[in-house]
This record gives C-alpha cells, sequence and structure tokens, in this order.
C-alpha cells in the first residue's frame, strides 16, 4: 500500500505545480504577475497603472511618458505606468469612466462639464477626481487675417454682431475641444453658426491643413482653436500670412466663467507679427482619476509630482507653468472634488485651507 501512495503523492505534488505556473505570467522586468498585480522582489504587492493622454508626438503624450517615468521612479507601488496615445480631452474621461485607463490627462473644463452631464457630455461623471491641476497653460486663439480686419474696422468680435459683418470661420472638427471653444465664445457675443450664415458669412469644420491653407489663400477670415503657446497651426498661419490676435475683453471673460475658463495673458512676439498682449480665456492640464483609485496610491501620485517639477519640466517646458501648491485651486482642477489621497497630500503640505 505505501508503494502505491507515493507515486500518486508525486503526481498530485506535479499537477498543483502546473496549475500554479499557469496563473503567473512574466512582467518586462522579470517579475512575477497574478492577474493585474505584480509581486515585487520584496514579495509586496505592485501595481500596473493606464494613463490615457493623446496621440504620439502630442504635448500630453510627451506629457505622459514624463510622468510615467517618475511614478515608476519615486512610487514603490508602481510596477509599470502604460501611457495609452488617445484618446484626448473628451474622451479620457470616459476611458475613466470605463475602468480603460486610470489615471488621466484631461482639461479642467472637461472635469467640470462631466462631472455635471453638459457641455458635450450626456452624462454626469460623478465619480472622478482630481489628482493635480494647473499643470500648463491653454489658450483660445482668435485669428483673423489683416485684410479683413482693415476692411470692416474690427477691434472685437462684438463688432461682427454689431456691424452684421458676413465673416467666414474656420473651426476643426464638430465636438472638438477646439471647435466647442468657438461656439462658446461666440455665445457670450450673441452669435452662434446660424446668426453668421445670416449675416452671409459661412462656418466650415475641418482639418488644421486646410484651415491654414483657406486662410491662406483668401478663403478664410476667422481661426478660433484652443492653443499652446507656439502652436504648429497658429505658428505657421502667421508666417503665410499677416493676422490679428484678437483679444477678448472682461465682461465676455466673466461670462465664460461659467464653463469654466480663466483669464490667461498671451505674452508678446510668441507668434509672427503679434508684439502685443493677448487677452484670452485660458484652460489647463490636470491629471484625473476615479473613487476607485485607493487613497494611498492617489496620495503617493500626487506627491511624486508635486515634488518632481524640475524633472516635469525636463520633460515639456510647457510644464514649467505648473505650481504644485496651486495644483488644488479649483479653478485649476475644474471644481470638482479632489480625491482623498491627493487631499490628505495637500493637507500636509499646508496648502489647503
Amino acid at each position: 500500500m505505501i508503494g502505491r501512495k507515493f507515486p500518486l503523492i508525486l503526481l498530485l505534488t506535479f499537477v498543483a505545480l502546473v496549475a500554479c505556473s499557469q496563473e503567473t505570467v512574466q512582467t518586462s522586468n522579470g517579475s512575477e504577475a497574478n492577474g493585474d498585480e505584480t509581486l515585487s522582489s520584496t514579495g509586496s504587492e505592485s501595481i500596473s497603472l493606464n494613463m490615457a493622454t493623446l496621440s504620439q508626438g502630442s504635448s500630453w503624450y510627451v506629457y505622459g511618458a514624463t510622468m510615467a517615468s517618475i511614478l515608476q521612479d519615486e512610487v514603490d507601488e508602481i510596477n509599470r505606468v502604460d501611457v495609452l496615445p488617445y484618446s484626448g480631452g473628451y474622451g479620457n474621461v470616459d476611458l475613466l469612466d470605463n475602468g480603460e485607463a486610470d489615471i488621466a490627462l484631461t482639461f479642467n473644463l472637461n472635469n467640470l462639464w462631466a462631472y455635471n452631464g453638459d457641455n458635450g457630455y450626456e452624462q454626469k461623471y460623478e465619480n472622478i477626481r482630481a489628482l493635480v491641476g494647473g499643470m500648463d497653460k491653454y489658450y483660445v486663439g482668435i485669428v483673423m487675417t489683416n485684410e479683413f480686419v482693415d476692411r470692416y474696422d474690427i477691434t472685437s468680435i462684438a463688432d461682427i454682431k454689431e456691424k452684421e459683418i458676413p465673416i467666414r470661420l474656420l473651426t476643426v472638427n464638430r465636438g472638438s475641444q477646439g471647435e466647442m471653444a468657438a461656439r462658446q465664445i461666440l455665445e457670450v457675443y450673441g452669435l452662434d453658426y446660424d446668426t453668421i450664415k445670416s449675416y452671409g458669412g459661412s462656418v466650415e469644420h475641418t482639418s488644421f491643413d486646410v484651415v491654414q491653407s483657406s486662410i491662406q489663400d483668401g478663403r478664410g477670415d476667422m481661426f478660433i482653436q484652443v492653443m499652446t503657446e507656439g502652436h504648429p497651426a497658429f505658428t505657421e498661419i502667421a508666417i503665410q500670412t499677416p493676422v490679428t490676435f484678437i483679444s477678448v475683453e472682461d465682461e465676455y471673460l466673466e461670462k465664460l466663467r461659467e464653463y469654466g475658463y480663466v483669464k490667461n495673458i498671451l505674452p508678446p512676439n510668441v507668434y509672427n507679427g503679434q508684439d502685443y498682449e493677448v487677452q484670452s480665456p485660458g484652460l489647463s492640464t490636470t491629471l484625473t482619476t476615479t473613487t476607485e483609485l485607493s487613497e494611498d496610491l492617489a496620495y503617493a501620485i500626487t506627491k511624486a509630482l508635486a515634488e518632481n517639477k524640475e524633472r516635469l519640466v525636463d520633460g515639456h517646458n510647457a510644464l514649467s507653468y505648473y505650481i504644485p501648491e496651486e495644483g488644488l485651486h479649483p479653478d485649476n482642477i475644474g471644481r470638482i472634488p479632489l480625491h482623498p489621497g491627493a487631499e490628505k497630500y495637500y493637507q500636509e503640505k499646508g496648502w489647503l485651507e
């Protein structure tokens, strides 16, 4: 009997080992992973995160790669951060909500609109939470050709309504961040697409290259789009065609605050021929998550980014605008709740009243 039991024990042991090995995969650093979590060399659990950004080559993709490097170096619990080359300000909220992304770059405006379920969002995303805000400066750029400005003696968008000017407006594709900004700016001036058409003007939603050629060829008069300093499309337009960057007056900026915009000042000489300041509706990049992220991990992520600004700036100079102690300001995060982990860090630093 003893001779029969011994082989059976060996067989059961072999089966158990095979079963265990089937649930174990190798990670890129050689550690063993079980499901979504990995075991570090010390035996403690480590985590892989997905971070939603924008297409490869974009500023946000570079931001994401920079942040991923910092988080992997500074947060022991994080084994790997995969930078997703999609989906942009609007779409990244959906990626967070459906669990495809754990953290995401968004605009402060997207956070506000998503949380309230308006301005392009068909539902309320009440589970989103902010980690870091005010990471850079974006502007809503408004350019008109000098030929058009001189012909109608234009100093403000308000002149279009007052004089019923037949302007040919260009935006990027409908539903994008820039096209939404165009609609909102027109709205506070008492205009919309139909009104522009009623004046004999036109509205075209198209790609950047078509916008550039239309301005250059005299087939377009005004272009409205979200931009950074030195935005490639605006840079090319200003080089090819004499244009005027139009400011938005304080009374209209105040109305745009309802949508979450702030006042940003584009400094002189950013673009060819722009030797003056431009007052613009402003927005900024945030790092956003959901209530699903643990408090400890949210704390560690917030701390790592807030305490490594030099590395952020080394990755992309636009992040030089980031002031960690202002990263929690309601306007900078879209007036949504802070994640409790981020809130804990800011309280420890004495930045949260």
